[in-house]
């Protein structure tokens, strides 16, 4: 009996094991190096501009608060007011003293990552991976696969 429940066991072992040493899907390999790039080009970033000093999000994303706020700590739902200028780590702007004022989960994901970190009220600058703002497909004067740079003055409660 040992014998053929091992005869039956010990190859459906070797196949299950085998099936994992398949290759990865290229498009996770893809996003995986990306996320990697992104992080080195953050890091390089940092050390040419040593007055931001950023802290990592557990995610990825970094951010330095300039000036805290006095408000609540956004959540989902919470609309966000402000101002912001943003640009690529070349320095190149998009986007410059433009207006905020919308839900934070309409915003990009980098976005929703930081903002529940500081109170309504804080300025802030975020550096955000391409994943968590526009990724491989870019928008506008944003290229694929761009890390993006925001400077951030939060609205304070009542503004």
């Amino acid at each position: 009996m040992k014998k053929l429940l091992f005869l039956v066991l010990f190859p459906l072992a070797i196949y299950s094991l085998s099936s994992c040493s398949k290759a990865t899907d290229p498009t996770i390999t893809a996003a995986i190096q990306q996320a990697a790039d992104d992080d080195a080009a953050i890091k390089a970033y940092l050390l040419v501009h040593p007055e931001i000093t950023g802290v990592k999000d557990t995610l990825g994303c970094y951010y330095q608060v300039v000036s805290t706020g006095a408000g609540a700590y956004p959540t989902a739902t919470t609309t966000i007011k402000g101002t912001y200028t943003g640009s690529l780590l070349n320095g190149t702007a998009f986007a410059t003293n433009a207006s905020v004022s919308a839900p934070l989960s309409s915003l990009i994901y980098g976005w929703q990552i930081v903002l529940p970190h500081v109170p309504i009220g804080s300025k802030i600058i975020m550096l955000i991976p391409s994943i968590y703002g526009y990724g491989t497909s870019g928008s506008g004067a944003i290229p694929a696969n761009a890390v993006l740079r925001f400077d951030v003055d939060l609205s304070p409660p009542g503004a």
